[in-house]
């Protein structure tokens, strides 16, 4: 009996822990959620540059921040939960330690993982949603943490980085974006028409009010870039916002394509002869 009683005094004990933990990362939760939408609110009333920088680099560390407080807080819960059955825990935790210690040395590359991941999250060097480019792959951060890169592609594709493997990577949504242009006109054709539609088409951004949100600067039109045998390539660029390059880039050629039709601007193209015996 006396036994019985026990293990019902020390279950009801053990459950008081764990539905605490369990109410307490629901709570949290709420709250994390409720402060992510708060930000998201005062972000889109204040707008600006800075603030949309800020949103990506807390969105990133709260995702590693709610993994390591819920991670302790369940860990926690367990130890005392485990303890109101008389267990007792210190060899568990000195085990842990031993344990640790051994894995440390058998799997230092995971180590380095979590070193790197450290570092890339506290500098700010990659954040969800940015876009990036490592080796001949790139696409958005899909997720982050301390061990793993996760990058979604355009066509959908999931590619998978151990944060301590790559060593230099392109981040092509840090701050502020540029979408480069290279178009080629023939030789028949004068360059300085070409130069003077880009300066058009991106006066034409600006004063829109569906498109001036996301160009910061007026285009930057660098000049005759080369010769190709395709014809003479002009070389300009746009500034804007983080992620918005390829939107922006996209009407460009849009824009250009079809004034270089009405202005008789031909743009040049690769050809070949091709001789028949």
């Amino acid at each position: 009996m006396e036994r019985l009683d026990f293990w019902l005094r020390a279950g009801l004990h053990a459950s008081v822990y764990l539905i605490g933990a369990a109410v307490l990362t629901f709570l949290l939760g709420k709250l994390l959620l409720r402060m992510r939408r708060l930000s998201a609110e005062l972000i889109q009333e204040r707008g600006g540059l800075e603030e949309l920088e800020w949103e990506k680099q807390s969105a990133t560390i709260a995702s590693i921040v709610r993994r390591i407080v819920f991670s302790t807080i369940w860990a926690l819960a367990l130890m005392l939960a485990l303890k109101e059955f008389q267990f007792d825990v210190g060899p568990i935790l000195a085990g842990a330690g031993v344990a640790g210690l051994a894995i440390g040395f058998a799997a230092q590359s995971i180590l380095k993982d979590w070193i790197s991941g450290f570092f890339l999250l506290t500098e700010g060097q990659i954040r969800i949603n940015d876009v990036i480019k490592i080796g001949e792959l790139s696409g958005s951060v899909e997720k982050l943490t301390m061990r793993t890169t996760v990058l979604r592609s355009y066509d959908g594709a999931a590619h998978v980085f151990a944060n301590g493997a790559f060593q230099n990577f392109s981040n092509l949504t840090m701050g502020h974006s540029y979408f480069v242009f290279d178009v080629a006109v023939q030789y028949e054709d004068d360059p300085e028409r070409l130069m003077a539609l880009f300066t058009e088409v991106g006066d034409q951004l600006r004063a829109e009010p569906e498109w001036s949100p996301f160009v910061l600067e007026p285009m930057e039109v660098a000049g005759v870039d080369r010769f190709t045998e395709q014809g003479v390539v002009v070389k300009a660029r746009i500034k804007t916002l983080a992620s918005q390059q390829w939107k922006v880039g996209r009407e460009v050629l849009r824009r250009l394509r079809k004034l270089c039709a009405e202005r008789g601007i031909t743009i040049a193209t690769a050809q070949r002869a091709v001789q028949l015996f």
